[in-house]
């Protein structure tokens, strides 16, 4: 068998060898079975507790769940933003390692008891028990906030429609009078985030 041999600086000749394979950041950067837990900036000034968790299980594939509770008035009865939010979503990352640009659907339960001063009502799913249904899609942007990328940022942006049953109360304070229900659709912006993200992963590599 012959062996392929190239000469030295020195004249002798040597045996070649073949270089090291080379493996693409593409697939060093491969995301499946990392775990990502995020809570959302301007939800916590309005003074609403939030966190989402996020699997990613494929390249270009995640699955995640955002909940969200506020339960108090802002420092007067005639003002409050009381919800509690489940938001189950799907992505599809373009970049294929769960960074940059990225799109969603999501579904939604949100019950809530909204009020402001200067509105003349008081706005609360009927019953405490008709939360709004509904879903949407949107967008968004992750980037590394640290080399190794265990600290993310991302903002995101969604739009949806959903079916509200809901009591209106003249917004005098607790014992405000109802004055009817109503029942009709809402489409819009159903939610704006700016989120810190920590990822891990629970697989060894």
């Amino acid at each position: 068998m012959l062996i392929p041999v190239a000469a030295n600086a020195s004249g002798t000749r040597q045996p070649e060898t073949s270089s090291p394979a080379v493996i693409s950041d593409s697939v060093a950067a491969d995301p499946s079975g990392e775990w990502r837990l995020s809570t959302s900036l301007p939800a916590w000034i309005a003074g609403v507790t939030n966190i989402a968790g996020e699997y990613v299980f494929s390249r270009h594939w995640s699955a995640g769940l955002y909940m969200s509770y506020s339960g108090w008035n802002y420092f007067r009865q005639t003002q409050k933003f009381r919800v509690a939010e489940f938001r189950p979503e799907v992505r599809y990352w373009f970049g294929g390692n769960a960074r940059g640009f990225f799109v969603e659907g999501h579904l939604a339960v949100i019950s809530y008891n909204v009020a402001l001063p200067s509105w003349n009502f008081r706005y609360q799913d009927r019953g405490g028990s008709h939360p709004a249904l509904g879903g949407g899609i949107g967008a968004g942007f992750r980037c590394n906030l640290t080399g190794d990328g265990v600290w993310q940022g991302e903002a995101s942006v969604g739009f949806g429609g959903y079916y509200l049953d809901y009591d209106r109360f003249e917004n005098t304070g607790p014992q405000g009078r109802l004055v009817d229900s109503k029942k009709r659709g809402f489409f819009g912006v159903d939610h704006f985030t700016v989120s810190i993200v920590y990822s891990f992963s629970t697989h060894k590599r």
